[in-house]
């Protein structure tokens, strides 16, 4: 498996791999796909890895301002076929292949989506014709309705124009796929998956007009056949190979007078510590992102975002993320991506979630919950420390062993600060609940009145017994 069609590594377990509003077909998501708008798709569940992230947010009606429906000539081109196969026939990566998109504008915010009229109207017509590739909500574009069709544009284009209320915005695209042939590739994917080592999973997403096919470390063999069951020109891959961990003892604890280090917090991702201890307001910010934020805050919706004090978490080239901090507890969430000269909202939440901050770990690594053993808790004249610690991320309830890294001790005059992390399972893994792995932590010298600090998280923490483990 070449490199070309490595998406990017990353951790696979428990990390949200990407935020799509929509980006699937109206009617049919992939598998650890859930779209804005949507039921269950016909693809095939192979295992739990490589996950992607829904947003939190459910179909809505809405009224639809006037856009016409009428669309440029450049809605007749294909924009993927031209990446369709690579200069050896096989796949190319998916990354590599340009989305469909819509020439027209709507004006929905990202917290809604068109009536289910409207969809309900495009979606029976396509249904009528073999030609019907999928429909989709294409959020760079205002959210505009987008049917794609393998022929005869123009007549799809006027006889959906005729069955749709005047001024609903929406485009008519060329294809070069129906729905009916990537079904058969899908099918064939499903009925051969015990052939093809390492996949994870696959669907078909309605702007890409393949069968999107996710692999974890295979082997060299698994492409080969891959193209031997399906016409490449059909699908594309994406391919993660888990980082490899750091080698030499585990380092993570930041340095005590580290200046403002970066953590980690679930929902919002990496920030630098004083983006949560005293935040900063978008009142504060000039930044078009703060504008189409207020305007999703304002939009009618039955789930818009939540009125409060917004802060910037961080701000990068083509993301933003905002997030309503409210003590330790993440009230609100929301992310934008610049796609084109727009900002789009890619993903959102709400809710009292708490926020612990976490100290980010080297590629190969994850956190772990430390708790004291309740059976032989410290004693001030304790140079023994008795630990319980668990996996976080789903391990198909496995041993940690030799995944497991540390512990890192760092010992002062205060505090005696303690960090662990494992390397996570690579690939798919159940989650019936992970066991129990006993650390023993040697110190120095006796513990005395010094405080016992899981360094791994920001600020170092008190190391608890666990509230709900006894061992005889």
């Amino acid at each position: 498996m070449t490199d070309r069609f490595v998406r990017r590594r990353r951790r696979l377990n428990g990390m949200a791999a990407r935020h799509r509003l929509c980006a699937w077909g109206l009617g049919a998501v992939a598998i650890f796909v859930a779209a804005a708008c949507g039921s269950a798709d016909q693809g095939g569940q192979v295992s739990t890895a490589g996950t992607r992230t829904p947003l939190d947010s459910t179909t809505v009606s809405t009224a639809v301002a006037p856009v016409t429906g009428e669309s440029p000539e450049s809605s007749e081109s294909s924009p993927g076929a031209a990446a369709a196969v690579s200069s050896t026939g096989e796949p190319v990566a998916c990354d590599d292949i340009p989305r469909l998109e819509s020439a027209v504008e709507g004006n929905l915010a990202g917290t809604q989506n068109p009536s289910d009229r409207l969809i309900g109207i495009i979606r029976s017509y396509g249904n009528q014709h073999g030609s019907f590739a999928d429909l989709w909500i294409d959020r760079a574009h205002g959210g505009a309705l987008v049917a794609a069709f393998t022929d005869d544009l123009e007549d799809h284009r006027q006889a959906l124009a005729a069955l749709l209320p005047e001024g609903t915005p929406f485009d008519v695209v060329r294809a070069e796929h129906s729905a009916a042939d990537l079904d058969a590739v899908r099918a064939v994917i499903h009925a051969n998956a015990a052939e093809l080592e390492g996949l994870s999973s696959f669907g078909a997403p309605a702007s890409l007009n393949r069968v999107e096919i996710s692999f974890v470390d295979p082997p060299a063999a698994t492409l080969d056949r891959l193209v031997e069951l399906v016409p490449a020109a059909m699908v594309c891959v994406d391919v993660f190979y888990p980082p490899e961990p750091p080698g030499g003892p585990l380092d993570i604890i930041p340095l005590v007078n580290a200046n403002d280090p970066l953590v980690e917090c679930q929902g919002i991702g990496e920030v630098r510590y004083s983006r949560l201890v005293d935040p900063l307001s978008v009142d504060d910010v000039d930044h078009p992102a703060v504008e189409v934020l207020r305007a999703e805050i304002e939009a009618p919706s039955p789930e818009p975002l939540p009125a409060g004090d917004w802060s910037v978490m961080r701000i990068d080239d083509d993301r933003v993320t905002f997030a309503i901090i409210e003590g330790n507890v993440i009230a609100g969430r929301a992310s934008f991506r610049l796609t084109g000269d727009r900002w789009v909202l890619s993903g959102y939440g709400s809710g009292g979630r708490p926020c612990e901050a976490r100290v980010p770990l080297p590629p190969g690594l994850a956190h772990v919950e430390i708790h004291l053993d309740p059976n032989t808790p410290p004693r001030p004249a304790s140079t023994s420390i008795f630990l319980l610690v668990q996996e976080i991320d789903c391990s198909s309830g496995r041993e940690m062993g030799d995944a497991l890294q540390g512990p890192q001790v760092i010992e002062t005059d205060d505090a005696v600060l303690v960090a662990l992390a494992v390397i996570p399972v690579a690939g798919g893994a159940t989650c019936p609940g992970n066991p129990f792995t006993p650390v023993t932590v040697e110190l120095s010298g006796p513990l005395g009145d010094r405080a016992l600090l899981n360094g791994a998280v920001m600020p170092p923490a008190p190391i608890e017994p666990h509230p709900d483990r006894s061992l005889p």
